[in-house]
């Protein structure tokens, strides 16, 4: 390890935590303690994925003041508190999911080209590498599979509750599958360190953990072919038995 990527690496992992949790997410500590025992690797910030419902002024068309959080969850969402969250409310209010990002800062271009290529070949194809002026150089591990839909306008509901039932569901099954990336991530990486070697693209170890694929990729719809047809490209129609229909499939155990 290089005196100055030891000195760099020493200073962030002493320095107080800014996030607004003030803490590492609990299902991800391990993950990040591991890296950080890595001499060529330190975690700089990390959110292990989130479900908001958040309200903010509107200043102007394009202009935007404050954040204030109404509901804020790491793990599954009940309706009912998401529901909860929107009774009574001022301004605009947005509901979001948020998948895993994690920035680790790397000793080498080298290093940050098979973290890349672990994140890659666990699920997480939008990771990237940048390289600052200064030599820094940082990779972020991170996917697509986010969710964001306005709830409410000007203190007005827009949507009813069968709809936010409906966001509230999906965003459950995507932070289902956010988990299972996150695990098998930790794998690849674990083997990767061990053997020097990167598992080959869409490489998925067998775990234990590892539950039947959900079939829920897109806010629009499931893409299974037993899913009902019906709830594909029309699944944001008003009509409710549809979508719920939809959605009895994606939940049901796996055999």
């Amino acid at each position: 390890m290089s005196a100055e990527f030891q000195q760099r690496k020493k200073q962030c992992l002493n320095s107080v935590d800014l996030s607004r949790k003030g803490s590492i997410d609990e299902c991800i500590v391990d993950l990040v303690a591991y890296i950080n025992a890595q001499d060529s690797y330190f975690t700089t910030s990390s959110c292990s994925g989130r479900i908001t419902v958040f309200g903010e002024n509107q200043l102007s068309a394009t202009q935007k003041k404050g954040c204030v959080w109404l509901y804020m969850s790491h793990r599954t969402a009940e309706v009912k508190e998401v529901m909860q969250a929107v009774t009574d409310v001022r301004g605009n209010v947005t509901f979001k999911f948020e998948p895993f990002i994690l920035h680790v800062q790397c000793q080498t271009l080298e290093d940050a080209q098979k973290l890349h290529s672990v994140a890659v070949s666990s699920g997480f194809r939008n990771s990237g590498i940048t390289v600052g002026k200064k030599g820094k150089i940082i990779m972020a591990v991170r996917s697509t599979h986010s969710l964001e839909a306005p709830l409410a306008a000007d203190g007005q509901v827009l949507v009813p509750d069968k709809y936010i039932s409906y966001l509230t569901q999906i965003a459950n099954c995507k932070l289902q599958e956010n988990t299972a990336r996150i695990h098998r991530f930790f794998d690849n990486f674990q083997q990767m360190i061990q053997t020097r070697t990167v598992p080959p693209k869409g490489h998925v170890p067998d775990l234990s953990y590892e539950r039947t694929k959900i079939k829920c990729k897109t806010f629009q719809g499931c893409d299974s072919d037993q899913c009902p047809p019906r709830a594909g490209s029309r699944a944001l129609e008003n009509n409710v038995e549809e979508l719920e229909e939809c959605l009895t499939y994606l939940y049901q155990d796996p055999p």
